[in-house]
């Protein structure tokens, strides 16, 4: 927190057994707020502010050993691109890109170019299919195209399937599927922009050895959704800011305050109108949020950030994955990580003893059975003691967990009340006795699966015609899974600060129980009992 401005730093913790726990810690900015409660503060103790970092200037930064490659002994680049396959039907003629970089998380944007040349419109719903998932089509998203019309439209595939085919279904004639290749690449940044400006801007050359692989993107046929962005480790806007349009930019921005790191190589005079969150507007790089918002004055110093960005593994959520075979004894996630929801794994122990009793029952007590009262007596037991076993499990499952989510959401949240809204990022574990239905998320929303899990486990059938919805496969029957969350959301909920005599007093209108918080202003801390 920068000295001279007010910060408010809260967080709340609501638990209660099988309902959703949730901790979440606040950022408000404003002075006065209308609340139902109040309370008083009196400092607790002085705390120094730390320095203000020092951003990089406009000065030609060198590049670092690490960063220097090929025989020249510059860093470059490599564009991500494959072919292209075009699928006809009728007047309808569809093309989808063969090979496209899989980031580390997230999701992979895998465009598909529809050209209509028909003078009627077409409704189109494209799938993804892929076997590595254990199931069929994982994503798929319905679009319409007008007479005449050409457009580009995006499937975002969850970044543990690692290939499959793009089908179109609702045409005159059923055309042959292409096959789409998800490739594996960490150090890959998604540039808005053409090459030249990226050349520019950057002082970065293509090498047969690169440091960065790049995937550029047409401003105006960029997606739309949060969920396109969010699995990239960088992402560059290379040319004019005003060439991008409003609802991408909106992505964009969410992308930045969500966690990413954004970078723009020609900062254009309003880029502190544009980015609402941002501390200055000098070169370099500056906190925006939860990421970090590249601004560039110096190319050569943009290349080498840019460089250190794709290389950079932090992240503000990272859920836990399942465990792997060899140490599910010893845990349910992976590297030993503790589940948020403690005791809610499956009752393997006592449904053994059940079926160990049903084999002792219908074994050798169907043995003693016979010689007392005869065959026809254990064709009648057998099928009695298979029932009541049965029913034993069954009652077990409604009696003792029930069909109840069982959630447990740590959370932060940055309240905005500026733009009325709350951005969030966190991570959430549920267990369920049966898989629920499905769900459906905002657009500015996103679930992200564990890197380290593989589509066996996290293997999601997602329909992105409006936003995100999950239709099955968020949270298999029996199965603790963790979840990442990203959201930039409308909300008024917000926490009051304003000082009064030798205090603070601080309203609560978050819509929910203060447990516990801290306020830091200046360089004091002041505790916040319960409201």
């Amino acid at each position: 927190m920068r000295e001279g401005r007010l910060g408010v730093l809260l967080a709340v913790l609501l638990c209660g057994g099988a309902a959703l726990a949730t901790e979440e810690a606040v950022l408000a900015t404003e002075e006065a707020v209308l609340a139902t409660e109040e309370a008083v503060l009196v400092p607790e103790e002085e705390i120094p502010v730390p320095e203000e970092a020092v951003l990089a200037t406009d000065e030609a930064v060198p590049v670092p050993a690490a960063y220097r490659e090929g025989p020249s002994g510059e860093p470059g680049y490599q564009e991500v691109a494959g072919g292209t396959e075009t699928l006809v039907s009728g007047a309808l003629r569809v093309s989808v890109d063969e090979s496209v970089p899989r980031p580390p998380r997230g999701y992979t944007p895998v465009p598909v170019t529809l050209h209509n040349k028909g003078a009627t419109p077409r409704v189109v719903r494209l799938g993804f299919e892929t076997s590595g998932a254990g199931r069929g089509e994982v994503a798929s998203r319905e679009v319409e195209v007008g007479p005449r019309q050409r457009l580009v439209t995006w499937l975002h595939i969850p970044a543990t399937v690692r290939y499959g085919r793009v089908r179109l279904k609702g045409v005159d004639s059923e055309p042959p599927s292409v096959g789409v290749y998800l490739r594996e690449l960490e150090d890959a940044a998604l540039v808005l922009g053409v090459e030249r400006n990226f050349e520019s801007g950057t002082r970065l050359q293509r090498v047969k050895e690169p440091l960065l692989w790049v995937r550029f993107v047409e401003p105006g046929e960029a997606p739309r959704e949060l969920a396109a962005y969010v699995g990239y480790r960088a992402v560059v806007v290379a040319g004019e800011v005003a060439e991008v349009p409003a609802d991408v930019w909106a992505a964009l921005e969410a992308y930045a305050v969500t966690g990413g790191r954004l970078t723009l190589l020609h900062p254009p005079r309003d880029v502190g109108e544009r980015l609402p969150l941002l501390e200055g507007t000098e070169s370099g790089e500056h906190p925006y949020g939860f990421g970090e918002v590249r601004l560039c004055a110096s190319a050569e110093a943009c290349g080498v950030g840019l460089l250190g960005d794709v290389r950079k593994e932090e992240v503000p959520v990272k859920p836990g994955a399942p465990a792997q075979d060899w140490e599910r004894g010893r845990s349910p996630l992976r590297d030993g990580l503790k589940m948020l929801l403690p005791g809610v794994r499956p009752p393997v122990g006592r449904f053994l003893l059940l079926i160990l009793l049903f084999v002792v029952a219908v074994g050798p007590g169907g043995l003693a059975l016979a010689r007392r009262k005869g065959p026809v007596a254990v064709l009648v037991a057998v099928p009695v003691v298979a029932l009541v076993t049965c029913l034993a499990i069954i009652a077990w499952a409604v009696l003792v967990e029930g069909f109840a989510t069982h959630a447990a959401r740590y959370s932060v949240t940055w309240l905005d009340r500026e733009r009325a809204r709350g951005v969030t990022v966190g991570v959430g574990g549920y267990y369920a006795n049966l898989s629920p239905e499905g769900m459906r998320v905002p657009g500015l929303s996103v679930l992200l699966a564990p890197a380290e899990a593989d589509s066996r486990q996290y293997a999601p059938v997602l329909d992105w015609t409006r936003g995100l919805e999950v239709k099955e496969g968020f949270l298999p029957a029996r199965a603790y899974r963790e979840w990442g969350e990203v959201a930039v959301e409308p909300t008024r909920a917000r926490l009051g600060v304003r000082r009064e005599g030798g205090g603070l007093r601080v309203s609560n209108a978050l819509g929910a129980r203060l447990e516990e918080g801290y306020v830091r202003v200046g360089g004091a801390l002041w505790e916040v009992p319960a409201l």
